[in-house]
């Protein structure tokens, strides 16, 4: 009769011999957002654009309240309660703290052909809240806030639920692109 110990030791070693050759994944979570890079490299300053690309003016840019918060004329109650709520899947994000003014112009519209190009409905941009200006004031954030009203794409937006940055960031709910 083979004893306990003497099994659990057998098919510890059944085990080892099955295992040998498998590799242990890094981390047990699927992520289905799109991650964009879209930081600046340091061989080049920013993300050259067209020079006819007109978009994202930082020019003229008003202050803005505290919380944002946008929708075009016809968006359903109940899809923008949702969006200020974040009951809504995320898809892309994009993360502009550090940029300078035209750094995040140019990342923006990168961003922006992107999420058209791959259909994406629901995006969060983190702008930040402005602690780290030399003024102490936001000033990536009235950027966001002017080039998403902009951007005809852009059906509404809400500043993001505190897990997701609160009003350092923005939930943004784009059209369904014609292609």
């Amino acid at each position: 009769m083979v004893s306990k110990k003497t099994k659990d030791n057998n098919d510890l070693q059944l085990f080892k011999e099955q295992m040998q050759d498998v590799k242990p994944i890094k981390n047990d979570r699927v992520s289905h957002k799109i991650k964009v890079n879209t930081r600046p490299t340091k061989k080049s300053p920013g993300y050259s654009t067209t020079d006819n690309d007109q978009r994202f003016s930082t020019e003229h840019v008003p202050d803005c309240d505290v919380i944002l918060r946008f929708e075009r004329p016809g968006i359903q109650k109940p899809v923008l309660k949702k969006l200020r709520q974040g009951k809504v899947q995320v898809e892309a994000d994009l993360d502009l703290h550090g940029y300078t003014a035209e750094q995040a112009r140019n990342a923006m519209i990168k961003f922006m052909d992107q999420c058209q190009r791959q259909q994406i409905k629901v995006a969060c941009i983190v702008h930040g809240k402005g602690f780290g200006s030399s003024e102490k004031k936001p000033v990536i954030k009235p950027l966001v806030n002017k080039w998403l009203r902009e951007d005809n794409n852009v059906l509404a937006f809400s500043s993001a639920q505190p897990k997701d940055g609160g009003t350092g960031a923005v939930y943004v709910l784009l059209r369904k692109s014609e292609n």
